[in-house]
This record gives C-alpha cells, structure tokens and sequence, in this order.
C-alpha cells in the first residue's frame, strides 16, 4: 500500500507537470535558436531498451574537442527533456567555444535517484566513445543543477558513488560544475524527495537506502576542494536564498546573483528561459570561466 506521503508527492507531481507544461509551452514555441551551431540532434545513447536520445551542439569552428558540457535539463526530477534547455545550450556552445551534450535521462518516479546518476555516468562514457571527450564540465537548472553537483562528487570520489549505487567506471574527468539555479536540498518525505529512493510501489517497506547528505549537498559538495563550482541565482528566484547559503559554504565556489534589469526579471531559471538576455549572457560566461579557470 502506498504510503499518505508518496501519495500526496504524487498530487503534488500532477499539479507541477501541468504548471510547467503551460507556462513552457509558449517560451518553446517562440525560441529563436543562435546561428554557427552545429546539431547532432536526437543521438541514442543508451541503446534498447531506454532509447534515450541527446543532443551534441558545436561550434562551426570546432570539430574535435577532448572536453564538452554536459547539459542536464531541470523540472523537480519528474518533468522535461533536453529540448527545455536547447536554446540555452546553444548559446553556451557558440559562447564557450567548447561542445555541449544535451540529455534526457528517465524521470522519476519512474527511476530513482541512483539509477538517474547511472545514467549520466552512462552517457559520460557514450559521449567518451563516441566524439573522444575526455573532460567533462557538468551544468544543469534547477533539480539539473542538483545532478550536475552530485554527479560531479561521485564521479571524483568513489566513496561516494558506491553510496549512491553507481558502480558504473567513468572513463573520462569532471573538472567542474556549475548548476543554475540549483536544488540542492529535499525533504525525504516531500515532493520531490520522497522520489529519490527506488521505490516503484510507493510502499515504506523495500525502499533502496541513500545516504542522508543526498537530501542536502552543500555540505558533501565542501569536501572536494577541487572541483571547480559556480552557483547562478537571480534576483527573484525562488532558490535564491538556498544557493546564498550554498554559496557561504562552498568557499571557492564562484557566485552570480543577477539583478532584474527593467521588464528582464531574473526569475528562477532565467537562463534557460531567456539565453539571449544581458544576465544570462554573464551567466554563460562565467559558466565558461569556471570550466576553464585554474584553481
């Protein structure tokens, strides 16, 4: 029996999905996608029976690089696909100079949290294979942030990732993370957390265990002085004060609060939404500062 919690997550998911689905259908719609862009689009890189498909975006001056972007789509976990953040990731790769892979991966509660980091180490080794990347610089928005940030921890410390169920040998590098906008902080019995757990009856009983820090990764993400981190927040964003505190934790992070300018309101994903406003334009430079700076 499923228990009261997964099913108000559940209530909760159906109201959130039609949300984003009205207010995203007409910012799709009206999307003017940067020229000197290079599209593989739709690439599977999963194989039977997954099928999950990315998109590789390149600069027209580029057509080997050892390192890309990996672009992880946001939306609670439960919501979207790798076209929501395709203008945006367009713009980093024209911006950057460097490849963006744009991926799905499954949802949840379809998966759970391990088997979606699975994925993404998954697809890491595809994109290894396939166009010879050897280092990765990990972004995403929203709950995309979130994987981008913990897919990063695991991939450098295998601790880690045996805690988070992926044993999976990535055979490539991640040098850096930088979410936008980022979750980083879930409640095990809320929406969307209660998700994180493989758990496909909803039921209390079964459940696949996650470390506790997998509900708050500020402080997981302070042990690894190394890894480079820059956190994108805007003025009226509703995880602005979440990536603050982040932010007061992680000491070599790089921070970019973006302020509303006239009718541009830095709302929350600004970036995604708007790739083309002044804001987000510093938001894709410092995100390609930060693959590209030495600490």
């Amino acid at each position: 029996m499923k228990s009261f919690f997964w099913k108000r997550a559940e209530q909760e998911n159906k109201i959130w999905i039609r949300n984003c689905t009205e207010s995203d259908a007409p910012r799709l719609a009206s999307e003017v996608y940067p020229a000197d862009v290079k599209i593989d689009e739709d690439v599977n890189w999963a194989g039977d029976p997954l099928n999950l498909v990315l998109d590789y975006y390149r600069p027209f001056n580029i057509e080997d690089s050892k390192e890309c972007f990996l672009l992880i789509h946001g939306g609670a976990f439960t919501y979207g696909s790798k076209v929501l953040d395709k203008c945006f990731g367009m713009h980093l790769a024209k911006y950057s100079g460097i490849p963006v892979a744009n991926m799905d991966y499954t949802l949840m509660p379809q998966a759970g949290l391990s088997k979606i980091l699975g994925q993404i180490f998954s697809c890491m080794n595809f994109l290894t294979a396939k166009y010879g990347i050897e280092r990765f610089h990990l972004t995403g928005d929203s709950a995309g942030g979130y994987l981008a940030l913990i897919s990063a921890l695991a991939a450098r410390n295998s601790h880690i990732a045996h805690d988070l169920w992926i044993f999976e040998k990535l055979k490539g590098r991640v040098c850096s993370a930088s979410p936008v906008c980022g979750g980083f902080r879930y409640h095990p019995k809320g929406f969307p957390g209660i998700f994180f757990e493989e758990n496909p009856t909803g039921s209390s009983k079964n459940k696949q265990r996650l470390p506790d820090y997998v509900y708050d990764i500020t402080n997981i993400a302070a042990t690894d002085s190394e890894l480079k981190i820059a956190l994108i927040t805007g003025e009226e964003d509703f995880l602005r004060e979440e990536n603050m505190k982040a932010n007061g934790i992680l000491e070599k992070a790089l921070f970019f609060d973006a302020k509303n300018e006239g009718d541009m309101h830095m709302h929350h994903v600004f970036p995604i939404a708007h790739p083309e406003w002044p804001q987000s334009q510093k938001a894709i430079e410092l995100i390609t500062y930060n693959a590209t700076r030495k600490l």
